[in-house]
């Protein structure tokens, strides 16, 4: 660039370079006068919009601004190349950063030149114009000791934004962030809502400007750490120590300033920076009539602070009287019962009366959980205890986070120090204050009867006090009791409209109930509150529930932005807890819409983080993800290692309810492979555990697996009492997910015992919840059984439509899905089943080929099932030897399988089969196998049809009176099987093609042996 003319300016030297441009020496050849001109740096390619964007916003925002404190802008353009370029005024000087290397800066002077800049921002904030990046290399000093503002590439014209845009509030966080997601300003002068991305006003150059004065005046820089994100931190959750800390030169009154202009909640800041000029005036009269004006502020140590000293008065008297008149004894005595008196009262049990700062950590502690942030609330408790161990009702909260956490064993040893240690103390609390802590241990313990009356006599005796109801309505919703415990949240709020965390757990409660419009209502209301007391934990955790909701309902974009903010936050705030949470909340999305790659990318994460940092429950609960996105993938193997890993993890801390979660979806993976006898002691352990806790939702969740086992053994009557207790619960705590799993599970049962009519009500209720809730895995699992119901039913048309929504669903998985496999090989099967049924055999014999190339090896049931279907059309079609192989290679499958519903049912397909291949007695063995089997599983559908297979056997055989008498027994099966049914469906079944045939059979006997089969 050197010797170089861009427009009229000539390149004459390089005088620096910064993160985003290069500023030269350059003459304008016109007016003759030296400038600067900054340009884009070579690391930022032109193509890149955005930083070419913000680059220019500085010449845009700036030429507007006249000032004598603000570095001026001539001239802004493009090269030839399209690389942007701005023109200022050169100036001959120092920065600030250079002056606070040197030893000149005196407390006058520090105070004159943040005063000009705090001038010249009140000039910018007139114009709509905050600058964003105040930090000593941006401030130069000209050779008149002069201050010019530079730099205002990062400016924001803060009425340029339309606050009424449809997306305002979902980008009002990090909407100061570049594309590539980096946090706009300098660590160390950053607001916290800069810090957190939020939305900024000229309040936060305020802040800016504060912290630059501290530094000035200190010597050192307010927030000190070892990396970007842990100043970040700093700027969030820390206060820094007054100035006069470090400098005992710095008076009171400059220490004030400097508090107010760094105020964490915004609206405790100035309120413009011409308020922080005319303190700072005022001030720097003080310091000069003062005398301490000259004071040289670099390099100034620390001060050292004196400890603290305390002391104890006692009391003693003696009394000694050799001999003593009648008055005076008598005044001797008043005096020994005023002195015992005395005494007494000194030494009587007395309330603790906490440490302000144990209490001050308890109040936020106790605030976290009531929030829901249960790592954020040990992290405070444990300190409040540590300040001071006799404060009973911090043990208490403290145990109450750890068993939040699922650390039952702390939570158990804090209420011990209680009962045992403090329990001289407890009797001598207020009411109130026994009423809380026999909640709090009645939470810790499950007993959420007695915690609920408690926290309700504590409203009772204050009725006015909004965290008591705040409290109530968390031990309403442990015990499933919804209604009552918005209720409680509600009249919170009514109370007090600031408070924040019952709007969270009034959102969290609308979502559970699918009222999404009070749900987000709710959300934002809290989100604003947080924002605005600059507790970013608590923002974090808004939008991640919001993001939970948006799951919930379906919307896995939203939801996702949701999380990603909500992750950005918890990064930037070193939350390491809630960002491995978040993870998981990702997890979920992810194998929500499918992307099983994805979700195990994040899951993996999540674990990877939480081992770097000893979080066992989080390295338990991640694992545990793991496990559940191999079982959704059928990768059973995968699923049990990491189901083992996280119950070994479950069971080396303790963690009793993440041990029943592991041990329930243990369970479950047994059952998924048919394997009730090792699944049943699983589920049993853990329902056991969610009984006596009367953890209702994890009930429900163990009664369905119970039921699954309950049908592998046959045993089905239980199983629909089962289904249908789990469905009256799921109803009883409003949560519709569960609802919907109780009719997919009912609608399982009801099918496999050939119910098909009332199995397909069920199905179809599933898949409609299930759509609903944006569930699309769930959904397919429904949608699959409702085309199965609907092709049996002989409602073909009904089917195929059905399978254009199934194969709609599939195409959403991402391809390493499994499901997406098992899925289409099934929808294939029942497509063939459909065209055999109409005896469109070429049809049925491609839709079959097909069904058994998207088989899994390992899914025996589908190729057993697919390949006897096969054999049957090649018979059918006149194949007869290649049929019958084909359905003895099925029963062999099956027979490997050990399923013995899986083995009657290809029988019967062997059976039929070798009676169309004209094989009576064959065909009649085969068939009677079929139908013990039929007969103990009451599956009157497969039985009626076996007994007529069978009935044409014997009569093939040449046995009439056996042939007579199976025939007598299907018309029986038959009539209870149509009493079972509804009129309609059977009316419908009937008339299924190859159904028709089965009763033209029934009713017309076929003639003696050599007749016409069946084809």
């Amino acid at each position: 660039m050197i010797g170089q003319t861009i427009s009229h300016y000539r390149i004459l030297e390089k005088l620096g370079e910064g993160g985003m441009g290069i500023v030269y020496l350059a003459e304008d050849i016109l007016l003759g006068r030296q400038v600067a001109i900054k340009t884009l740096t070579a690391a930022v390619a032109p193509g890149r919009q955005h930083f070419r964007t913000r680059f220019l916003r500085e010449a845009r925002a700036v030429s507007a601004l006249n000032h004598p404190h603000i570095a001026t802008i001539f001239d802004y353009g493009e090269m030839p190349d399209g690389q942007p370029f701005i023109v200022m005024e050169l100036i001959k000087g120092q920065t600030l950063a250079d002056i606070l290397q040197g030893k000149e800066l005196t407390l006058a002077r520090a105070v004159r030149l943040v005063g000009q800049v705090a001038e010249a921002l009140a000039e910018a904030h007139r114009h709509g114009i905050v600058h964003r990046d105040i930090k000593p290399s941006n401030i130069a000093v000209n050779e008149r000791g002069e201050v010019k503002v530079l730099d205002f590439g990062l400016a924001k014209q803060v009425n340029a934004a339309d606050e009424n845009h449809p997306d305002a509030k979902l980008q009002a966080l990090l909407n100061t962030q570049t594309r590539e997601g980096v946090v706009i300003g300098t660590p160390m002068y950053l607001s916290p809502e800069q810090a957190m991305g939020l939305s900024v006003d000229q309040r936060s150059d305020i802040f800016s400007a504060g912290a630059l004065l501290y530094e000035c005046i200190a010597g050192r820089p307010a927030f000190i750490g070892l990396s970007p994100v842990d100043i970040c931190a700093q700027v969030i959750r820390d206060d820094p120590p007054p100035p006069s800390l470090h400098n005992p030169r710095v008076p009171p009154e400059l220490d004030r300033i400097v508090r107010k202009a760094m105020a964490k909640k915004v609206d405790e800041r100035y309120r413009s920076a011409e308020e922080l000029r005319v303190d700072l005036q005022s001030v720097q009269s003080a310091l000069q009539d003062g005398g301490v004006g000259q004071s040289i502020t670099h390099r100034i140590r620390p001060a050292r602070s004196s400890a603290r000293t305390a002391a104890r008065s006692t009391l003693s008297d003696i009394f000694y009287r050799p001999r003593l008149p009648i008055g005076g004894l008598l005044v001797g005595l008043v005096a020994a019962c005023f002195i015992a008196g005395a005494l007494w009262w000194l030494a009587r049990p007395v309330p603790h009366q906490p440490k302000p700062e144990a209490l001050r950590l308890f109040n936020i502690g106790t605030d976290a959980i009531r929030e829901g942030t249960y790592y954020k609330a040990r992290k405070a408790l444990e300190r409040a205890v540590a300040v001071d161990d006799k404060f009973a009702l911090a043990h208490a909260r403290l145990a109450e986070a750890w068993m939040e956490l699922d650390y039952t064993d702390r939570a158990k040893d804090e209420l011990l120090i209680v009962n045992d240690k403090l329990a001289s103390g407890i009797s001598t609390l207020s009411r109130p204050d026994a009423l809380y802590l026999d909640a709090i241990k009645a939470t810790v313990r499950r007993d959420l009867e007695r915690a609920v009356k408690s926290y309700a006599e504590i409203a009772d005796l204050k009725p006015d006090d909004p965290q008591t109801y705040v409290d109530l309505g968390r031990a309403y919703e442990k015990k499933d009791e919804a209604e009552k415990a918005i209720d409680s949240y509600a009249k919170a709020v009514h109370l007090d409209p600031a408070n924040a965390a019952a709007l969270l757990r009034l959102g969290i409660l609308y979502g559970r109930r699918d009222d999404a419009a009070n749900a987000v209502a709710a959300f934002d209301k809290a989100g604003t509150l947080y924002q605005d007391s600059s507790n970013f934990e608590g923002a974090a955790e808004v939008f991640c529930q919001r993001g939970s909701l948006y799951s919930q309902l379906g919307k896995l974009d939203d939801a996702n932005a949701q999380l990603q903010r909500a992750r950005d936050i918890a990064q930037i705030n070193n939350n390491t807890y809630q960002q491995i949470r978040i993870l998981l909340e990702l997890t979920r999305v992810a194998y929500s819409k499918g992307d099983t790659a994805r979700a195990k990318e994040l899951a993996t994460g999540a674990v990877d983080l939480a081992k770097a940092n000893g979080i066992e429950n989080l390295i338990t609960q991640g694992l545990h993800d793991l496990g559940y996105i191999f079982l959704v993938s059928r990768a059973y193997a995968d699923a049990e290692q990491y189901f083992m890993q996280s119950l070994d993890y479950a069971q080396r801390y303790k963690g009793e309810n993440n041990e029943a979660r592991v041990m329930l979806s243990i369970g479950n993976l047994y059952i998924q492979q048919e394997l009730p006898d090792q699944g049943l002691p699983r589920i049993e352990q853990a329902l056991s555990y969610y009984r006596a806790g009367g953890y209702r939702k994890e009930t429900a969740r163990c009664l369905i697996m119970l039921g699954r086992a309950k049908l592998l053994k046959g045993d089905y009557e239980a199983a629909l009492r089962i289904f249908d207790e789990q469905l009256q619960l799921a109803k009883q705590i409003d949560n519709p997910a569960q609802v919907a799993r109780s009719q997919s599970e009912i609608g399982s049962a009801l099918a496999k015992q050939e119910v098909y009519p009332a199995a397909l009500r069920h199905f179809n209720e599933s898949y409609e919840s299930y759509s609903r809730l944006g569930n699309p895995l769930n959904a397919g699992f429904s949608l699959l059984n409702k085309f199965d119901m609907l092709a049996r039913l002989g409602r073909h048309e009904e089917a195929h439509a059905s399978l254009d929504q199934l194969l709609a669903l599939i195409n959403q998985l991402s391809d390493d899905n499994n499901n997406k496999q098992v899925w289409r090989a099934w929808a294939h099967l029942i497509s063939a089943r459909i065209a055999l049924s109409e005896r469109r055999l070429p049809e049925a014999r491609e839709e079959c080929l097909r069904a058994i190339n998207a088989t899994m090896p390992r899914n025996k049931n589908t190729l057993a099932v697919a390949k006897g279907t096969l054999g049957l059309i090649e018979t059918f079609s006149g194949k007869v030897t290649a049929g019958r192989k084909l359905c003895e290679e099925a029963v062999s499958i099956a027979a490997q399988a050990n399923d013995a519903r899986l083995l009657s049912d290809v029988r019967l397909i062997l059976a039929e089969a070798l009676l169309a291949a004209g094989q009576g007695r064959e065909a009649a063995a085969a068939g009677l196998h079929a139908l013990e089997a039929f007969a103990r599983q009451h599956k009157q559908e497969s039985e009626w049809r076996a007994r007529l297979i069978v009935a044409r056997a014997y009569r093939l055989a040449g046995n009439h009176e056996a042939a007579q008498e199976n025939f007598a027994r299907a018309g029986d099966t038959l009539s209870l099987m149509q009493k079972a049914w509804d009129a309609e469906a059977f009316a419908t079944y009937r008339l299924r093609p190859d159904i028709q045939a089965y009763f033209k059979y029934l009713t017309e006997p076929p003639a003696p042996a050599g007749a016409q089969v069946l084809r």
